[in-house]
């Protein structure tokens, strides 16, 4: 804690920059290998899915509640919570020795950073405005994820990888203030704040109920079309890199225009999933994919954090609806792969945005739920 005056001399948006970066490298150097870590585990391919769903489950219920918190009583507090606790949820990684107990953790890990989620990304919306540039940092953490991951190669090690980056993104959260606000109430479950925003949220879910279909057996898709562990890590980063520079561009463009463009590439890169057959040509289709989640992801979150005032709620639901389609996801995506194989998960996924494309445009858009600043 000596060494906290100093970091608390370092400008506020390099700061913010750092706890995006550090948050976004210790959900990835877990996540990326989880699938085959699974597999070596013996889980079946249905249950490499039902393991990502138990975390996208958590997730989703633990960010729609701390959300809603923090609009309550006060980003930090909930923001470092999540960050202390994921740093012993990681580690308890490395031990498991068996398909469920690797469930059961996964839970834990979904749960802390659902916590800190929603918090941290109201608390930058507050304090600079920047959410574009804040998610680029976090597309980069992943990079690192990718680039650590390809390098070392062992699950345990990228394990402690996480768990040190989530400490050091608690360090640095403790160098932050928070004014004492106005307490935000709201319902528990907010249902006139989803039915405002539900243009965004619907198709939001949809798209990523498809594309979380196809990650939590991307990494087998990969390697069954000819990639090695190291190809798997080079792809991911491909895609990270790349989101990098899209997620900084994107932000000054209209927030619902970018958020329909990046519904229509979406459907544009499940379809080539499909029909690709081998790992190289990919490689474009990785770029397209970061343009298409740097337009969903910035415009998802600039128009909600600028239309509402409850902006932990809204942040919530919008990670919440994410890892809501993380619970169910995988389930489809191991059920339709088991069955039916790969290319038939890749063109649902792509039938799914294109009804999101459908209905952003056709649902109003309504009025703002409550007074904003």
């Amino acid at each position: 804690m000596k060494y906290l005056p100093r970091i608390s001399a370092i400008p506020l948006p390099v700061r913010l920059a750092a706890i995006s970066f550090l948050f976004s490298l210790s959900v990835y150097a877990s996540s990326i290998f989880l699938p085959l870590y699974a597999d070596e585990l013996n889980a079946s391919k249905f249950q490499v899915g039902l393991i990502a769903s138990a975390y996208g489950a958590a997730y989703f219920g633990s960010s729609l509640v701390f959300g809603r918190l923090s609009d309550k009583y006060g980003r930090l507090i909930f923001a470092r919570l999540g960050l202390g606790l994921a740093v012993a949820a990681y580690l308890l990684q490395i031990p498991v020795s068996s398909p469920a107990a690797l469930l059961a953790v996964r839970a834990f890990v979904g749960f802390c950073l659902g916590i800190s989620s929603a918090s941290i990304m109201a608390y930058v919306y507050e304090s600079e405005g920047q959410i574009g540039r804040f998610s680029s940092y976090g597309s980069l953490g992943w990079l690192l994820g990718c680039v650590a991951a390809a390098v070392v190669r062992d699950y345990y090690a990228l394990f402690a990888i996480s768990g040190a980056a989530s400490g050091l993104a608690l360090c640095v959260s403790f160098t932050f203030r928070e004014e004492k606000g106005k307490s935000i109430q709201t319902p528990v479950f907010p249902l006139s704040l989803i039915r405002s925003n539900l243009k965004v949220y619907l198709p939001f879910f949809l798209r990523s109920l498809g594309s979380n279909a196809i990650w939590a057996v991307f990494p087998l898709y990969l390697v069954g079309i000819g990639a090695t562990k190291t190809w798997v890590a080079v792809l991911d980063g491909v895609n990270m890199a790349v989101q990098f520079v899209g997620m900084r561009y994107v932000q000054r463009f209209s927030s619902s225009a970018i958020f329909k463009m990046g519904l229509l590439v979406s459907s544009v890169v499940f379809v080539a999933y499909g029909l690709a057959g081998h790992y190289l040509q990919l490689m474009p289709v990785q770029v397209l994919l970061a343009v298409s989640w740097s337009c969903l992801w910035v415009g998802a979150l600039s128009y909600l954090l600028g239309k509402n005032v409850e902006r932990g709620t809204a942040a919530g639901l919008l990670y919440s609806t994410t890892y809501l389609s993380y619970g169910l996801g995988p389930l489809i995506g191991g059920a339709l792969t088991q069955k039916w194989g790969f290319e038939v998960l890749m063109y649902f996924a792509a039938g799914l945005t294109f009804v999101g494309i459908l209905l952003s445009r056709v649902l109003p858009d309504s009025p703002r739920a409550t007074s904003s600043n």
